[in-house]
């Protein structure tokens, strides 16, 4: 047994020291692994850079592209390596392929490339339901505006003819300059406030107007001057002739106004101004003209008789009796007219005419006004002509404007709603708002309570609220359920003309055209941040505050002037007023692009509207044929816009129908939007559910966006622009609008 056990136990021993000794022996292999990033590549259509691909493994590997527009360096390597992927520019649709790197495994890296999918935006604008909803409101000049029976002066009937016309801009309202009679062009100097200028026609075509327009859904504004009347008016001359009348208190008189000037309620808080002040002589001289066969005279004195017939005209003295009366004798052959001169060189207050047009009648005696109108005389043989009552008193008037715009006087600014001034001019607004008119433009509301060198912000916004509260309160009666409108021109800062607000529902903004024009040059990063400041200020004073905005009036330099006569600008202008919020003003000829200056007077920015080719029916003598002709050519007619669908006029119409159709544009909240910035303003406007981008850029070039938003429909376009996935192309001076 034991030989059999030996040899057995020495073979197991061997075969123990033969496992023990060999460390290969039963050991497993090693596991290559393959590694690839990024597992994606991504690519612009024209991004030909180089991005690259990581490989780790420690085997040989291979790397394919799937796509010949796909490049490689290198395909084939042993180890780590670093893949440098390059495509070429895509100038079709997006576009996918791969790059497969096979070692001890395959792994697949996706390549994509978008392509140069330009899309060309077309406005795509919801169908106008006929609802004005803009509030847009055009300014116009009656008597420069359209002229309907040939005069050359514009009237209401032409307004009346042409509302097809302004109902195509889409205005929603109607101010009118001055409608009452005055002695000036312009009308600022009323002379009667309880009628209508005769040469503009009847109270019942005004009448037929406010029927004709409110038809249309378009309100009327009349233009109402609170500050002063006309020198001219009844109320004036009624106070300078009569020491004891009741309009004496009507305007500031005064024999020392510098002594006088504290005395006045309305002028507390302010400063004496000696310029603001003009003499004039009150009395009432009376004149009498009889048959004579005395000789003829030649006075001394400087009592005198301006006489003319014909295209003769000539000074005549009268001579001094020596009781306080005086006398001349003179030959009259035919029709004439004359004016009693106190002074032989027209001085302030010297001149004494006849009351309202009354006629001198031989033998009878007529009362004489200061600053009357011319007197008519028909006679034939020789005349004495007498004048008696010639005891006279040197006055001073408040005229900060002019020596024919006297100032009104409204009394205590605290109790004003009782003062005999403002009863007056507020039965005048009564008689017109219960004619159908349903608001007011008021005229240079901070010189109410001062002048033009100091005046009184407090007392002006105390005597405005009265007046805002009575005139709503006739407007209410008259059955509105909604408030009077009433802007006012507070020519001022925003600062200033902010607190405004706190009497009126609104006021002319004038920083709005410097912020467009600062945006329009270039630089529009603060457009929307600073018109919405303006709104925000406005809302803080009063819940139903309306922002006016517009670029400039008749007082000023035309816009067109302001912006260079460059066309685009004053298209693109347009857009940006009518996609922001607050109540906009286009002023008559804007829309045709009118320009011009206040150098040579302010009829050139008063020019009238050129309705055909040949300008033939254009009211040129209501600004006394002061036009620019080389502006008035065919092109710049309503004719020939009307006809370019790329004018002006059509670009103002297409906006303006754009802002009508979306409640959005005309009565959203605007807030600012991604992009914002450089040349370009964004923002969003918001009216309930309704949601539009507006994006303007106001460059000369071509402008990128990267727009995050919706742009699948575009409801507005002015320019041109393309998308290419996220980024937007606006062309120069271009505008889109977005329906999100």
């Amino acid at each position: 047994m034991k030989r059999i056990l030996l040899p057995i136990l020495t073979f197991l021993a061997a075969l123990l020291v033969t496992f023990s000794c060999d460390p290969t022996k039963n050991k497993q292999e090693p596991q290559d692994t393959l590694t690839v990033s990024p597992a994606s590549l991504e690519f612009g259509a024209e991004d030909v850079s180089t991005k690259l691909v990581y490989v780790t493994t420690e085997k040989d590997w291979t790397a394919t592209p799937s796509a010949t527009w796909i490049h490689m360096e290198k395909t084939s390597g042993t180890g780590k390596a670093t893949l440098a992927v390059k495509v070429d520019a895509n100038t079709g649709e997006d576009r996918t392929g791969s790059i497969s790197v096979k070692g001890s495994s395959t792994v697949s890296v996706a390549v994509s490339q978008k392509g140069k999918n330009i899309v060309t935006v077309v406005a795509n604008p919801d169908s106008f339901d006929g609802n004005k909803r803009s509030s847009t409101t055009y300014q116009l000049l009656i008597y420069s505006f359209a002229d309907s029976d040939g005069d050359g002066i514009g009237d209401f009937k032409g307004i009346q003819n042409k509302l097809d016309y302004l109902d195509g801009l889409g205005v929603t309202a109607l101010w009118l300059s001055p409608a009452h009679p005055s002695d000036s062009y312009h009308a600022y100097d009323v002379t009667d406030y309880y009628t209508v200028n005769p040469l503009y026609g009847t109270e019942q075509d005004f009448k037929n107007l406010i029927d004709a327009a409110h038809a249309k859904g378009i309100k009327i504004y009349m233009d109402y001057v609170l500050n002063h009347s006309g020198k001219g008016n009844a109320w004036f001359k009624q106070a300078l002739a009569d020491p004891s009348s009741k309009y004496r208190d009507y305007y500031f008189l005064s024999s020392n106004p510098q002594a006088d000037y504290s005395k006045f309620p309305m002028l507390k808080g302010t400063t004496y101004q000696s310029g603001e002040w003009k003499q004039a002589t009150s009395g009432a001289p009376k004149l009498t003209v009889t048959k004579t066969d005395e000789a003829v005279t030649s006075g001394t004195l400087d009592w005198n008789l301006w006489f003319w017939q014909g295209d003769a005209s000539q000074a005549i003295r009268f001579k001094d009796r020596g009781d306080g009366t005086y006398y001349l004798v003179m030959d009259i052959d035919g029709s004439c007219g004359m004016l009693v001169r106190k002074y032989m060189n027209w001085n302030n207050g010297s001149k004494f005419g006849a009351p309202g047009g009354a006629t001198l009648t031989e033998g009878k005696t007529l009362d004489l006004v200061g600053d009357g109108d011319d007197i008519s005389f028909t006679g034939n043989g020789r005349y004495k002509v007498e004048l008696t009552n010639v005891a006279t008193e040197t006055l001073y008037y408040m005229g900060c404007f002019s020596d024919w715009m006297p100032d009104l006087n409204y009394g205590d600014p605290a109790t004003a709603e009782t003062n005999p001034t403002f009863l007056d001019l507020a039965g005048s607004a009564d008689k017109w708002i219960g004619l159908g008119v349903d608001g007011f433009r008021l005229d240079a509301v901070k010189h109410i309570c001062g002048g033009i060198g100091s005046f009184n912000h407090t007392a002006n916004r105390t005597l405005l609220k009265k007046w805002y509260e009575h005139c709503n309160a006739t407007y209410q009666a008259a059955g509105h359920s909604d408030n009077i409108f009433m802007v006012a021109e507070e020519w001022d800062s925003h600062d200033v003309e902010k607190n405004y607000y706190k009497s009126l529902t609104s006021c002319f903004e004038f920083a709005y055209f410097d912020a467009l024009k600062q945006a329009l040059g270039g630089s529009a990063s603060n457009y929307v941040s600073t018109v919405s400041k303006f709104i925000e200020d406005h809302k803080a004073q009063r819940d139903d505050a309306i922002t006016s905005i517009f670029f400039t009036n008749h007082d000023q330099d035309r816009a067109a002037e302001a912006l260079g006569k460059n066309a685009a600008k004053e298209k693109q202008a347009a857009a940006m007023m009518l996609t922001t919020p607050g109540k906009p003003f286009v002023y008559q000829g804007e829309e045709l692009g009118y320009y011009g200056t206040k150098g040579k007077g302010d009829e050139y920015v008063r020019t009238p509207m050129m309705w055909n080719k040949s300008g033939s029916d254009c009211a040129k003598k209501g600004v006394d044929n002061k036009v620019d002709n080389a502006m008035l050519t065919s092109s710049i007619s309503v004719e020939a816009q009307d006809a370019d669908a790329n004018s002006l006029l059509n670009v103002y119409k297409t906006w303006s129908r754009l802002r009508n159709t979306y409640p959005a544009l005309a009565e959203g909240t605007m807030t600012e939007a991604s992009g914002n910035g450089g040349s370009i303003a964004a923002w969003y406007m918001t009216a309930g559910s309704q949601k539009l981008l507006v994006i303007h850029n106001t460059a000369a070039s071509a402008k990128d966006v990267t727009v995050k938003d919706d742009m699948s429909r575009a409801v507005g376009l002015l320019g041109t622009a393309t998308i290419d996935h996220d980024q937007l192309t606006l062309g120069p001076n271009s505008s889109v609008v977005f329906k999100l």
